[in-house]
């Protein structure tokens, strides 16, 4: 018998217990998830890539459009610099609405929606993202929530 993915394994175990997620899902969880939504927005407002690293699980990963994936090693070694060049050039604001969060025994996944405004400190120029995401998390040893796979992509066509 040929060896099942995890992916594979993961989305049966989702679908077999399609019954059964209301029932393990807590409202603690959600909470919690909920919570890293909030403070990830935050932690990009405000140029805190030490803070937002802290929410991914050490064998994170993130799948960003048009862009090879990033392990967490990548992203530790990535983001700081590119943190920091976005927030000196940039006000930024985000929000993220997760619209569906389901939890599974120690995992967990969100979908939602999420917009960012850039606006340029030198010129006053805007942009505007607007996108999705569907993010997979697994619970940690200690009961707190990290992610586990972050994918998002835009709803706006690239110019």
């Amino acid at each position: 018998m040929a060896r099942m993915s995890f992916w594979a394994f993961f989305c049966l175990a989702l679908v077999g217990s399609a019954g059964l997620v209301g029932a393990q899902s807590t409202q603690a969880d959600e909470a919690a998830i909920r919570q890293i939504w909030s403070n990830y927005a935050a932690f990009v407002e405000k140029g805190d890539s030490a803070g937002w690293l802290s929410q991914y699980d050490a064998n994170g990963i993130q799948l960003r459009p048009d862009a090879p994936e990033r392990t967490r090693q990548e992203l530790d070694g990535q983001v700081p610099a590119a943190f920091k060049a976005r927030f000196d050039a940039n006000d930024t604001k985000m929000f993220i609405n997760p619209l569906e969060i389901v939890v599974n025994g120690s995992w967990a996944y969100s979908h939602g929606l999420y917009t960012q405004d850039l606006t340029a400190r030198s010129t006053g120029k805007s942009i505007h993202i607007d996108g999705k995401f569907l993010t997979i998390f697994k619970k940690q040893s200690d009961g707190s929530w990290k992610i586990f796979r972050d994918c998002f992509n835009s709803n706006v066509p690239p110019k």
